[in-house]
């Protein structure tokens, strides 16, 4: 009899008119969906990591830079003339989008929304393989209700972060090593694929899912330990011929041996963030508080009305112990942020939606007779969905943070003309914003060093270059100003 890591579909609870009430949930969890992610993606302005990202991209597109060796600006990054803040593959991906649908600051938000649709979709095929039938069917919208109200993930996509993209192969190998049972191929493969995918968008913390065999073993106890060794290690070969291969290409080399080298061996005495090493599950425990508060009220409200937890109980075990090890490792150096975790906050969420899996379908059968609630919930969702696409078309284009610094770069861009390079005073080399804006919008490097440009850009209360050969040029600005060269350099 073939084995498998898909667990018994029976259950305590007695599955009962539930169609209804699951659809209105259905709605209820596509109009959080869209309320979190849409007004918000329809505004222009974004954290500097992710206008920083969509620049290297958009440059990309442009033919400024390559895949292998994509730029930033003509001073680089961290002295770099390349950008090696991470490896290419995200940005390879976000060129392609540029390629297909233009420059518009719609697009990298688009890619975001994207992202969070397949993660979606990928979070739905895990639960179906752990909770197979009609019953997964029935709660399928009950992981991604607990996963995109996590503060981090809608974050993360409004901000085009990295680790949306990542997390998607993370995921992707999660589900191939689930969906293998006794057939190795082509499941193992694939999820070694998967991996060298997520290794290759954000380098070490992409490869948690190659612990993916031996912690569900842990949990579920379905095939044998032996087995679940030998997934694990074939995942771990097939990324070490990857980067083998990919090291004896001069191309990939050129990109790979100086992130090794000059980013992530940096990382690890770079500084500190954080002031201990346990801050990560401190995050952690922090953005899960809305999704533990729901499914505590369910515990508290329905344990004396629902059965024993059965086979549900192990498959959470499986999907939060996998989770967790794709937080443990950021725990290592004192360089952590709330969103690195982001590619393991869909297991952890699916983890709570298992264990929680049997109160949830207790409160659907008490919900199947109310017809009126029903329709309220339904109505609820819709509405939700509804005004979630208004306020994106009412918001589409407005500025969602640093509006004056947007209109300001909106407006020297037209007079200073793409691919220029405009001079800065030191001290506001840092502000990044600037900078993300100006090549991400105008295609304007800028330089604090002190070989002349024709154009220089300042605050309005900011160092001032030469008066006697620069000159203001008065173009309304609200917070900058911008000079130019009595005679071009």
């Amino acid at each position: 009899m073939r084995r498998s890591y898909v667990l018994d579909p029976g259950s305590s609870v007695t599955l009962v008119r539930m169609g209804n009430s699951s659809r209105a949930l259905t709605w209820l969890t596509a109009g959080v969906f869209a309320a979190l992610l849409l007004p918000r993606l329809a505004q222009d302005g974004m954290f500097m990591d992710g206008e920083l990202y969509a620049a290297v991209a958009h440059n990309e597109a442009r033919g400024y830079g390559t895949f292998w060796l994509p730029r930033f600006s003509e001073r680089g990054v961290a002295g770099l003339p390349a950008f090696h803040e991470h490896p290419p593959l995200f940005f390879g991906l976000l060129a392609t989008w540029f390629r297909i649908f233009g420059s518009g600051f719609w697009v990298e938000r688009a890619f975001s929304l994207f992202t969070a649709l397949l993660l979606a979709g990928l979070l739905v095929l895990l639960w179906r393989q752990l909770i197979p039938g009609d019953r997964g069917r029935r709660a399928s919208w009950w992981p991604i209700l607990l996963w995109i109200i996590v503060p981090t993930v809608f974050w993360s996509y409004h901000n085009n972060m990295i680790e949306n993209t990542m997390g998607l192969f993370t995921t992707a190998a999660v589900l191939c090593v689930l969906k293998s049972g006794d057939r190795w191929w082509p499941w193992w493969p694939l999820a070694g694929l998967c991996v060298v995918l997520a290794s290759l968008t954000k380098g070490l913390p992409g490869l948690f899912p190659l612990a993916a065999p031996v912690l569900c073993w842990i949990a579920l106890r379905n095939g044998s330990l032996a087995r679940a060794f030998a997934a694990s290690s074939l995942m771990t070969a097939l990324v070490v011929v990857a980067y083998a291969l990919l090291w004896a290409w001069p191309d990939a080399h050129a990109n790979l041996s100086v992130y090794v080298e000059k980013r992530l061996l940096h990382r690890i005495a770079a500084m500190p963030t954080v002031e201990h090493h346990w801050a990560s599950l401190e995050m952690l425990f922090s953005n899960m508080l809305g999704p533990l508060a729901i499914v505590v009220v369910l515990w508290a409200s329905l344990r004396k009305h629902t059965g024993s937890m059965g086979p549900d109980r192990r498959a959470a075990l499986a999907m939060l112990l996998t989770g967790l090890s794709g937080v443990a490792p950021l725990m290592l150096t004192l360089v952590q942020k709330s969103f690195y975790m982001t590619a393991a906050l869909p297991l952890i969420s699916l983890a709570l939606a298992l264990w929680s899996l049997p109160y949830m379908e207790r409160l659907l059968a008490m919900l199947a007779p109310r017809a009126v609630a029903i329709r309220a919930i339904t109505g609820a969702g819709m509405v939700a969905v509804a005004g979630a696409i208004i306020a994106a078309v009412a918001l589409f284009g407005t500025a969602g943070r640093d509006a004056e610094l947007l209109r300001d770069v909106r407006r020297i861009g037209p007079v200073v003309g793409p691919d220029r390079t405009v001079g800065l005073p030191p001290a506001l080399w840092n502000e990044w914003g600037l900078q993300t804006y100006l090549m991400r919008y105008a295609s304007i490097s800028l330089d604090n060093g002190p070989v002349p440009h024709t154009w220089y850009v300042t605050t309005k209360n900011g160092p001032i270059p030469d008066t006697l050969d620069h000159h203001a040029v008065d173009l309304g600005l609200e917070t900058l100003q911008l000079y130019r060269r009595t005679q071009d350099p």
